[in-house]
């Protein structure tokens, strides 16, 4: 069960990509919010049900490497390894993808 809660974690990183790489390239020329705000282009509606679907791919996988490593006599790791799969595939390619679109831009206020 690990193996398959793993497996939908990267699923759930894929389709952060790709949807937030979509966002980049509607916003070309705009600052990409780093955490939140608002994008100067709209997000197109693909783009917006790959971010939902990534993000409730990550919470299945969290809630799979939960079930499969669950112990109540030692819970910390397995608390940890949930928490690194729910937040790892939705933020990892946010915040690369945002930074490598924005540092090729002016600094805001310039």
């Amino acid at each position: 069960m690990l193996f398959l809660g793993l497996v939908v974690a990267v699923l759930g990183a894929v389709m952060m990509t790709v949807a937030t790489r979509q966002l980049s390239r509607v916003n070309e020329g705009h600052h990409l919010p780093m955490i939140i705000g608002r994008f100067a282009v709209r997000s197109p509606f693909a783009a917006t049900a790959l971010r939902v679907g990534a993000q409730t791919a990550a919470l299945v996988a969290a809630l799979i490497v939960m079930n499969a490593t669950w112990d109540y006599t030692a819970p910390w790791p397995s608390i940890i390894l949930t928490m690194t799969t729910l937040v790892a595939p939705v933020a990892i390619p946010v915040i690369v993808i945002t930074l490598t679109h924005n540092r090729h831009l002016p600094a805001p206020g310039r």
